[in-house]
């Protein structure tokens, strides 16, 4: 095996441990869902997904601030970029203020769309958003800095301070959704501290003052990024959104609940295209088509072997659910969830492959197909938003089954674009 392929496997290893390890631990929130009635952990699970749409506008910002602190190499470029990183950090503060200010003014068709009786969890979501635009792109210095042992603790680091806050605040003091939201916000503060510190080096002072930020230059890298990635980020959160308005509070529960397993596959996967995210900027001939094999190669073994463990799990934990006395009392609510689970897991599968095709593309700047990535994830919201207003509301499995068949879609766009990268 050739020193740069080990060098992959290695940080790819690493990278998957870790994230494997946060998505066991945020997963494992989901464990104090049984602390929570099935109205407030669907508007948990809810609120989740609308931190996944406020994090779009910085999707784009972690892309670029890969790329650039990867190809920064004189002190000239790297001044530069930590005067950059400054001043976007001011710019997504005033954003995250202002929105933060609307969002208060519409405050009761909000409530009314999520189904929510108590506005807290909604004033916490909207704190959150300043620590959830911040981290990707703390991040994104980190992996372009190709820093992957602090990118991975980080995550770890994410998803221990929410598990360990949840469970204190939802199974011991009882706060239902309010503790779950907060328990998201101390988590992400504690990683956005630990990416901070580690990647402050980048972006110290004494390198911004003589620095500049070219914002034409920046806008041109981040708009298309934004739009590429945002796309994604459709397709991965906005079933829920829609399915909390179209099913009954109780409902939207065990659906949230099974459409966590199938979103944990695509972030499980995601590792592989982060690693092939620095590797891409810098790849020169064959050796990018080879980069990208590889990772679609490991994308696929991961993805079906999670596919087919979820499968296996939803046809005998009904069952098994029966012999175990501390689960029989759920049994309608795990069957609900077994039901769906195949459906989610399979219908997730394309997207977590498309999604290696477009962090390829991005990172070769290959700009020009992002218009039909953004089409395709229009066109799904634009049908999620008809289910929602058909005077017959459509069922659980409609709902999964409209996801499956747009990720699939999504896929065979993605592929095709991702050809025109390799020819």
């Amino acid at each position: 095996m050739s020193e740069s392929r080990e060098t992959f496997f290695r940080q790819g290893s690493w990278m998957l441990t870790a994230t494997f390890l946060g998505g066991v631990l945020m997963f494992a929130v989901h464990f104090f869902g049984g602390w929570m009635n099935r109205g407030e952990y669907g508007l948990f699970v809810t609120l989740l997904q609308v931190l996944n749409l406020i994090m779009i506008p910085a999707l784009g910002l972690q892309t670029v601030f890969a790329q650039q602190t990867a190809a920064a190499s004189s002190d000239d470029e790297q001044s530069n970029l930590a005067a950059s990183i400054r001043k976007i950090f001011l710019i997504c503060f005033i954003g995250w203020l202002t929105a933060g200010g609307v969002a208060l003014l519409v405050e009761s068709p909000i409530l009314k769309a999520l189904k929510a009786g108590d506005p807290l969890p909604i004033y916490l979501t909207i704190l959150i958003g300043l620590p959830q635009l911040c981290l990707p792109m703390l991040l994104g210095i980190l992996q372009g800095r190709q820093m992957f042992g602090w990118l991975g603790w980080a995550a770890i680091a994410n998803g221990a301070g929410r598990f360990l806050a949840v469970g204190l605040l939802v199974a011991v003091f009882s706060w239902q959704a309010v503790g779950a939201v907060a328990g998201v916000l101390i988590g992400l503060t504690v990683s956005c501290i630990l990416a901070g510190w580690h990647s402050r080096q980048v972006w110290a002072k004494s390198l911004a003052l003589s620095g500049q930020f070219h914002a034409d230059e920046w806008l041109r890298r981040i708009v298309p990024l934004t739009l590429g990635l945002g796309a994604s980020q459709v397709m991965l959160s906005a079933d829920m959104i829609a399915a909390r308005n179209i099913l009954s509070a109780a409902d939207s529960g065990p659906y949230g609940a099974a459409g966590m397993f199938g979103r944990g596959l695509v972030i499980f996967t995601a590792p592989l295209a982060a690693v092939m995210f620095p590797k891409m900027v810098n790849a020169l001939g064959d050796s990018k088509t080879t980069v990208l094999g590889q990772a679609i190669k490991g994308t696929i073994l991961l993805g079906l072997l999670c596919c087919v463990g979820c499968s296996l799990a939803a046809w005998l934990l009904p069952d098994l659910s029966e012999k175990i006395e501390s689960l029989a009392a759920k049994q309608k609510v795990i069957s609900e969830i077994g039901a769906l689970l195949p459906f989610f897991v399979w219908g997730m599968l394309p997207l977590a492959l498309a999604n290696v095709y477009v962090v390829a593309l991005l990172a070769k700047e290959q700009y020009r197909g992002v218009p039909m990535l953004v089409a395709v994830a229009v066109v799904y919201a634009v049908a999620l938003l008809w289910l929602a207003i058909k005077p017959e509301p459509p069922d659980q499995q409609t709902i999964v089954l409209t996801l499956g068949g747009f990720n699939l879609i999504y896929l065979g766009v993605a592929n095709r674009l991702a050809k025109r990268l390799a020819s």
